[in-house]
């Protein structure tokens, strides 16, 4: 048991990883910097923020994922 809840704790793991690497940074998004989408009303476009807002979400889900799990794998630590 405590052998799947490190292989989840090391998934979570580099999914939080890839999600960090793939998502911009507001200083990326504006402006000059970035990918040279450019700016709407103040926003990225659309397909963009989206995406964005997508990415933050997914990311804060497996952020979570991985401290639950995290917390779970030390307490059978813990117990041993």
């Amino acid at each position: 048991m405590q052998m799947a809840f490190q292989v989840v704790q090391l998934i979570a793991a580099l999914g939080l990883v890839v999600l960090t690497a793939v998502t911009t940074t507001k200083s990326e998004q504006s402006g000059t910097g970035g990918m040279g989408w450019g700016t709407i009303g103040g926003k990225s476009s659309s397909t963009i923020a989206g995406l964005e807002d997508q990415l933050g979400r997914i990311t804060t889900y497996v952020a979570v994922a991985f401290l639950a799990v995290s917390m779970i794998v030390a307490v059978f630590n813990a117990r041993t």
